[in-house]
């Protein structure tokens, strides 16, 4: 009697076990591929920055790309806690180019790939002068320039949040506090091209790129010593 409940036993486990699997294999569902953008020869991928903002039953999330050299794509996830994303939408710069946008309203309808290209964008030369108190002068110090794009609330639907932000360029002034500095003429992009002020009020950055675009600001050097914050268009003057 033992002998045989033992092998009606082993059969029930035998003829269970797939049926029990299977349940779990429909409760894990597979992540959706990813979205490739695909980059031009002419585009260093270490200098790619791109933030992208995915909408699905999660509600909505934002992201940036790692940027890695020697590669030709990114692959963009699409999906957040398993939940597969419905729209996907990027924000790409890289320098020497216009800035690129992506707005992808169907991630499961589109091919999930992309190319982008670099329309040339020229740079612009300007020379500066930070004013700093008297006793910060002869203490060194870097100015940084990055460009903050707050259209770009808009183009992913979006009230609040950081605001998204590309390093444009990093410079070191002389002792009295002047330099000399290269970055992209967002005038001539397409696309912060309709953010620019009124044609005529060009006597400060803040009025020669789109305005609300930009933002300057003193880092400390290696010996640690602080610095001002600096943003003030009148102490800039355009070359």
């Amino acid at each position: 009697m033992m002998h045989s409940t033992g092998r009606g036993l082993a059969f029930f486990l035998l003829m269970g076990l797939p049926l029990l699997l299977g349940e779990a294999g429909r409760g894990q569902q597979e992540e959706p591929a990813p979205f490739e953008i695909r980059l031009p020869p002419e585009i260093r991928s270490e200098q790619v920055q791109a933030n992208y903002f995915l909408t699905g039953p999660f509600g909505a999330h934002g992201e940036f790309v790692k940027a890695e050299p020697e590669r030709n794509a990114y692959l963009i996830g699409t999906s957040v806690n398993h939940q597969a994303a419905e729209t996907l939408k990027v924000i790409l710069y890289a320098p020497g180019c216009q800035i690129v946008t992506i707005a992808v309203p169907s991630i499961s309808q589109s091919e999930k790939t992309t190319d982008v290209s670099c329309e040339d964008l020229p740079p612009m030369t300007f020379n500066g002068r930070v004013e700093l108190p008297e006793p910060l002068r002869p203490r060194p110090f870097e100015v940084e320039i990055n460009y903050m794009a707050y259209w770009a609330h808009d183009f992913f639907g979006i009230a609040d949040g950081a605001v998204t932000t590309f390093h444009l360029a990093r410079v070191t002034p002389d002792e009295g506090g002047a330099f000399q500095v290269l970055f992209p003429n967002f005038t001539k992009d397409a696309v912060t091209n309709p953010s620019i002020v009124t044609p005529g009020s060009n006597s400060s950055l803040a009025n020669a790129i789109p305005a609300t675009s930009c933002l300057s600001s003193c880092r400390p050097t290696r010996n640690g010593r602080t610095c001002t914050t600096f943003h003030s268009s009148r102490s800039i003057i355009p070359r």
